[in-house]
C-alpha cells in the first residue's frame, strides 16, 4: 500500500474548495445566460418591429412621393423658362406702349405750339378780337391737361420698365442656380428612391437572417442552461465524496492505510466517474459557448448593412442626400422667389394697364375737343376774309395734330390689350402643372427621406445597441463558465491524491469486513443518482466480499 500524503481531512477541505467554486460559477453563469434569454427576447421584438418599420407598402409609398417630388423639380425649369417668355413679351409691349406715347407726346407738343401761333397771329387781326385768343386758350388748357395725364402714363410706364428690369435680372441670375439643380437634384432623388428600396429591402433580408441566428442562439442558451444541471449533480457528488471520507475519519481503524486505501478505491471511481460526466458535459458548454459568441457576432451585420462597414453612423447616403437637399431648399426659395416677383409684376403691370387705359382714353377724347374748336376757328377765319387766313392754315394745322394724337392714342390702347394680355400671362405663368411648389416638393422629400432613415435607424440603433448587450452577456459568460483553472484543477488534485492512496486490489479487504460492510451501507444511503449506484456495484463486485459484507451493500 502507497504511502497517504495527506490528511483525509485537507482531501475534505480540498473538495470543499471546488463544490464552492461549482456552486458559485454554475450559479453566476445561469444567471447571466439567463440575462442573454432576455436580451435576445428584446432583440428579437426588435427585428419584428424593424421589419413591420420597412414592409413593403411603406417603402413603396415613401419612393413613389420622392419620385413626384423629382418630378415637380423638373417642371422646375419649365416653369421658370415660361415666365422669362412672359417677361420679355410683356418688356417687348412696354416698349411698343413707349413708342406710341412719344408719338402722343410729340403730337401734343405741335399742337401747344399751334395754339401760342393762334394767339400770336390773331392779335394783329383787329377783327378778330378776342375770339380766337379765347379759343386759343381752350385748346391750351385742353393740351396742358392732356400732357398732365400723358406725363403720368410716362411715370407709369417708367415704373413698369423698372419692375421688369429688376425682375428681369433677378431670373437671369437665377438660371445659374437652376443650372445647378437641374437635372442633377430631381435625377438624384429619383435614383436615392430606388437606392433607398433596394437598400431597405436588404436590410429586411438581413434582418430576417439575424431574427434566424437569434432565434438559434436563444436555443443553444436554452441547451446550455439544461447542460448546467451537470453542476448541481457534481456538487451532491462531491459532497457525498466529503461525507464519506468522513465517515472513513470517524471510523475505529479509519486510520489505518490499508482499510483507508480500500475505502478510497470507492471514493476514487466515484471522483472519476463524477469527474467524467463533468468535463465531458463542460466541454459541450464551453463548445456551445464559443459557437453562441461567434453567432453572436452576427448580430451586428445588421449595423454593418445599415451604417457601413466603414462609415460613423447615420453618414449613409440618405443622409448625403438629405443635405443636398437641404442646401437646394435655399436656392431653390430664392427661384420661387423670383418668379413670385414676376407673378407680382404681372399681376401690378395688369392692374396698370387698367389705369393707363383710362389716362390714354382721356387723352384720345382731347382730339374731340381740339378739332371742334379748330373747326370753329376755321369757320370764323373765313367770315373775317383774307386777312384770318394765316389762322386757318394753322386751325387746319392742329386739326391734322389733332388726328396724329388720336391715332397714335388708338394705337396705345391697342398696345395695351397686347401689355395687359401679356400681364395676365406672367400673372399666371408656370401655374396648374402640378399642385406642389417645388420648394413644397422637396420639403416633403426631405420629411419622407428623414421619416425612412430616423424610423429604420431607430429600431437599427436598438438593435445594435441589444446585439451589443448580447454580445458581452455572452461573453462574460463563456468567461465565468471557464471551469478548467479553478476546478478542474482542484478535482485532479483530489484524484491523483486517491489515485496513490486507493488500494491497488481487494486482497486486504476481508481484513475488514465489519468496517467496509458499516462503510459499504453508509454511502449506498447517500446515492442520489443512478451512476452513483453503478459504480458501488461495480465495485462491491471488485472487492468479492464475504456474504455479509456483500449484504450490507446490497
Amino acid at each position: 500500500m502507497k504511502p497517504v500524503r495527506t490528511s483525509d481531512n485537507e482531501l475534505t477541505t480540498e473538495l470543499e474548495a471546488a463544490r464552492s467554486v461549482i456552486e458559485s460559477r454554475f450559479l453566476a453563469g445561469g444567471q447571466i445566460l439567463v440575462r442573454s434569454i432576455e436580451g435576445i427576447d428584446a432583440l428579437i421584438a426588435s427585428l419584428d418591429n424593424l421589419i413591420k418599420a420597412l414592409d413593403a407598402n411603406a417603402v413603396a409609398d415613401t419612393t413613389r412621393d420622392m419620385r413626384v417630388a423629382a418630378e415637380t423639380l423638373l417642371g422646375l425649369s419649365d416653369n421658370h423658362r415660361d415666365r422669362l417668355s412672359a417677361m420679355d413679351l410683356l418688356g417687348r409691349h412696354r416698349e411698343i406702349l413707349a413708342t406710341h406715347v412719344g408719338d402722343m407726346r410729340s403730337s401734343l407738343a405741335y399742337m401747344r405750339a399751334f395754339t401760342v401761333n393762334i394767339k400770336i397771329v390773331s392779335s394783329g387781326i383787329a377783327e378778330a378780337g378776342s375770339t380766337f385768343e379765347s379759343f386759343a386758350q381752350e385748346i391750351s388748357d385742353c393740351i396742358e391737361s392732356g400732357r398732365e395725364e400723358l406725363l403720368q402714363v410716362e411715370l407709369d410706364i417708367a415704373e413698369l420698365k423698372r419692375g421688369l428690369a429688376t425682375a428681369c435680372e433677378e431670373s437671369v441670375r437665377l438660371d445659374s442656380h437652376l443650372r445647378m439643380l437641374l437635372p442633377a437634384l430631381p435625377n438624384e432623388l429619383s435614383e436615392s428612391a430606388g437606392r433607398m428600396a433596394q437598400h431597405y429591402s436588404r436590410v429586411l433580408l438581413v434582418a430576417d437572417d439575424v431574427a434566424s441566428i437569434a432565434r438559434n442562439i436563444h436555443k443553444r442558451v436554452v441547451r446550455v442552461l439544461q447542460a448546467l444541471q451537470i453542476g448541481d449533480s457534481t456538487r451532491q457528488r462531491i459532497e457525498h465524496l466529503q461525507a464519506g471520507l468522513e465517515f472513513v475519519a470517524r471510523q475505529a481503524g479509519g486510520g489505518d492505510p490499508c482499510y483507508a486505501g480500500i475505502c478510497h478505491a470507492l471514493l476514487k471511481r466515484q471522483l472519476a466517474a463524477a469527474k467524467g460526466e463533468f468535463d465531458g458535459e463542460v466541454s459541450e458548454i464551453e463548445k456551445a459557448m464559443s459557437d453562441m459568441a461567434d453567432q453572436s457576432r452576427e448580430l451586428l451585420k445588421l449595423r454593418d448593412m445599415a451604417y457601413g462597414s466603414h462609415s460613423e453612423k447615420g453618414q449613409g447616403f440618405l443622409d448625403n442626400l438629405l443635405a443636398r437637399i437641404e442646401e437646394s431648399l435655399v436656392l431653390v426659395g430664392e427661384i420661387e422667389g423670383a418668379d413670385s416677383a414676376a407673378l407680382k409684376t404681372g399681376r401690378d403691370t395688369a392692374a396698370a394697364a387698367a389705369h393707363l387705359n383710362t389716362r390714354i382714353s382721356a387723352i384720345q377724347s382731347l382730339k374731340n375737343d381740339v378739332q371742334y374748336m379748330a373747326l370753329n376757328t376755321t369757320i370764323r377765319c373765313a367770315q373775317i376774309g383774307e386777312r384770318a387766313r394765316p389762322l386757318s392754315v394753322i386751325a387746319v394745322e392742329l386739326r391734322d395734330h389733332g388726328h396724329h394724337l388720336e391715332i397714335a392714342a388708338n394705337n396705345g390702347l391697342t398696345e395695351l390689350d397686347e401689355l395687359t394680355a401679356a400681364a395676365g400671362t406672367l400673372a399666371t405663368a408656370g401655374q396648374g402643372k402640378g399642385d406642389l411648389s417645388a420648394t413644397e416638393a422637396l420639403g416633403i422629400a426631405a420629411r419622407l427621406i428623414r421619416s425612412a432613415r430616423e424610423r429604420a435607424e431607430n429600431e437599427i440603433g436598438t438593435l445594435v445597441s441589444r446585439g451589443e448587450e448580447v454580445l458581452s452577456i455572452l461573453d462574460e459568460s463563456v468567461e465565468r463558465l471557464a471551469f478548467d483553472t479553478e476546478i478542474g484543477s482542484k478535482l485532479n488534485a483530489v484524484a491523483d491524491y486517491l489515485a496513490d492512496s486507493a488500494a491497488d486490489g481487494p486482497q486486504d479487504a476481508v481484513l475488514f469486513e465489519a468496517p467496509l460492510a458499516e462503510f459499504l451501507a453508509f454511502a449506498e444511503t447517500l446515492y442520489t443518482m443512478k451512476q452513483e449506484r453503478d459504480v458501488h456495484r461495480s465495485f462491491v463486485q471488485w472487492l468479492r466480499l464475504v456474504p455479509a459484507a456483500a449484504v450490507c451493500a446490497a
